[in-house]
């Protein structure tokens, strides 16, 4: 299954907030992306009928091709808040622009860029 810029934002929600606090469920979610509970619902219902999420109770897991999205789209998120940061952003704002910028290059555009960059950076 292909993963649209909204699902990329779920499964990097349900990632980072899985690392934080070793469970994720349906508020959690809401709360970390401003969303309302139906419409998380109403997403999680779309991932996991495509592979990428299952919920154990009020848990929600990460299927294998979710999880594999999930940090490819966190260390997407990663690479361009570092490189704003470094570049003077404050860090407020480079969150918020490394989030846009991490769902519009292709994977391949992404790779070069990452390995032109990783000395620099430190990235890849």
């Amino acid at each position: 299954m292909g993963t649209t810029k909204s699902s990329e934002d779920y499964l990097e929600a349900i990632l980072v907030i899985r690392r934080l606090r070793g469970s994720c469920r349906n508020v959690d979610i809401a709360e970390r992306l401003g969303r309302s509970k139906p419409s998380v619902t109403k997403a999680l219902s779309n991932l996991a009928a495509g592979g990428l999420v299952r919920m154990s109770g009020h848990d929600v897991l990460l299927a294998e091709e979710g999880e594999h999205a999930a940090s490819a789209t966190l260390g997407r998120h990663r690479f361009f808040e570092r490189l704003l940061v470094d570049a003077g952003v404050d860090a407020r704002t480079a969150s918020a622009e490394a989030c846009r910028m991490e769902h519009c290059l292709s994977e391949d555009s992404f790779r070069k860029l990452a390995d032109r960059l990783a000395p620099e950076t430190g990235a890849a």
